[in-house]
């Protein structure tokens, strides 16, 4: 029997609620706080190509709003404010272990793979075949663009997903000074020929679907009354078990935790720059001054990872135990959320992030920038119907007339000079309960 998250709803209201949750509105059409970087997902990549992520389709859709969650989740979490706009971008993505001989490039123009040494695939990394940023001209201050993509990987890899963090554009004093990591952006690229788990979206704030875990931390046995999964051959937490409350979820890998781990790879988590920027002893193991503090002393480290079944609380949570994020696996049906060790690495690569997840200091304001005005009205309106959890000012689950009323009931809170709230017009409203219906007969 599945198991239920207590003090949340059942797993069919969950999946009522949001199982198609746009959340690929979030870095497009909802600001978030000026105090951080934002990170810009750029799907033209995938359009161009296999159009995985394409939000006409409900699986489509469903896939893009993993990843906009797992990127909504670090921009939230992520307070860097100092990092300079770039006034060009000139630069080129390449890709390997992909199955197809030929690709797309931005433009749409055929590019031809060289075959790989195995024989099976083909890379795309040469200046002849490799994929030029030409959709962009810049990159806006304290933003991070990543290209999203997705492409059949070849049988000579068993790799779900791969991302890598481009060029060496740094964007602020420390950076230049060689004391952080920052640069322009990267890449994310997922495996289309594995088998996808895309239910339980816990929105751009995780925190309130962590549900409970044994308070046993050192189990003889793994508990079926609670929603962690317990691995007594390598005695070790490996997650929030997904079949606990969707068993729908067996056999699948997760596409948000997939999302997450690899968007910490786009943004500098990988085996050159932990070297460099947090550093690395005789062992292999991390020694940053942060992961020292929050481990006790050098964390196992496997070159851009760390080591398998490296344990760490839950970040934002009260003393839930997993594998870190950036283990250097996953488990079926398993999910992986931010634990704290994850985030002492981002720290001492140079982020500045927080320990809690930040909360909307006032009721309607919908790009949490501490004011309710016009800016957040724009936001409910691009998200009507949607399932956008920013814009959902009621909790009912759907952005829809209730978020309106919570927006114009605290109009002006934070502005010194009161305005007019607008009204919205009888076509928006009328689109939101058509997008909210059609999505329901699709539960």
């Amino acid at each position: 029997m599945a198991k239920s998250i207590r003090g949340c709803p059942s797993n069919a209201a969950r999946l009522t609620r949001r199982a198609l949750l746009v959340c690929w509105a979030c870095c497009a059409a909802a600001p978030h706080p000026a105090s951080g970087i934002t990170i810009t997902l750029d799907f033209t990549l995938d359009a161009v190509n296999d159009n995985w992520f394409d939000p006409a389709t409900p699986a489509g859709l469903a896939r893009r709003a993993s990843v906009e969650s797992a990127a909504g989740f670090l921009t939230g979490v992520i307070q860097n404010s100092d990092w300079e706009p770039l006034g060009s971008l000139n630069e080129s993505l390449t890709f390997t272990d992909i199955a197809a001989p030929t690709i797309k490039n931005l433009n749409g123009e055929t590019l031809i793979g060289d075959p790989e040494s195995d024989g099976v695939g083909y890379s795309y990394t040469t200046s002849a075949n490799d994929v030029d940023t030409t959709n962009r001209a810049s990159v806006a201050a304290n933003e991070y663009v990543v290209y999203v993509g997705a492409f059949a990987f070849d049988s000579g890899t068993t790799s779900n997903a791969k991302a890598s963090w481009d060029s060496a554009d740094r964007r602020n004093d420390a950076g230049r000074a060689g004391a952080e990591f920052n640069t322009w952006g990267g890449k994310v690229y997922f495996n289309t020929a594995k088998d996808w788990y895309t239910g339980q979206n816990p929105g751009v704030d995780p925190t309130d679907d962590y549900g409970v875990q044994d308070p046993d931390k050192s189990p003889a046995f793994d508990s079926s009354s609670d929603n962690w999964d317990w691995s007594t051959s390598s005695d070790s937490w490996k997650g929030f078990d997904l079949r606990s409350v969707d068993p729908t979820a067996t056999g699948m890998t997760d596409l948000y935790a997939t999302a997450l781990h690899e968007l910490m790879h786009a943004l500098g988590a990988t085996s050159s720059t932990i070297e460099d920027y947090v550093g690395v002893d005789g062992s292999g193991d991390f020694t940053g001054p942060n992961l020292l503090s929050v481990y006790g002393g050098p964390v196992p480290g496997d070159g851009g990872h760390f080591a398998q079944n490296t344990q760490s609380a839950v970040w934002g949570s009260d003393g839930i135990i997993s594998e870190t994020v950036l283990d250097p696996n996953s488990l079926a049906g398993v999910r992986k959320y931010f634990t704290d060790l994850d985030a002492a690495l981002l720290r001492d690569l140079g982020y500045d992030v927080l320990d809690v997840f930040p909360p909307s200091l006032i009721a309607g304001d919908y790009t949490q920038d501490g004011l309710v005005d016009a800016a957040d009205y724009s936001v409910w309106r691009d998200n009507l119907g949607t399932g956008f959890a920013a814009a959902d000012g009621d909790n009912s689950g759907t952005v829809d007339e209730g978020d309106y009323l919570v927006w114009r009931n605290n109009f002006s809170a934070g502005v010194s000079a009161m305005t007019d709230a607008p009204e919205p017009c009888a076509a928006w409203l009328a689109a939101g309960a058509a997008l909210a219906a059609r999505a329901g007969r699709r539960r």
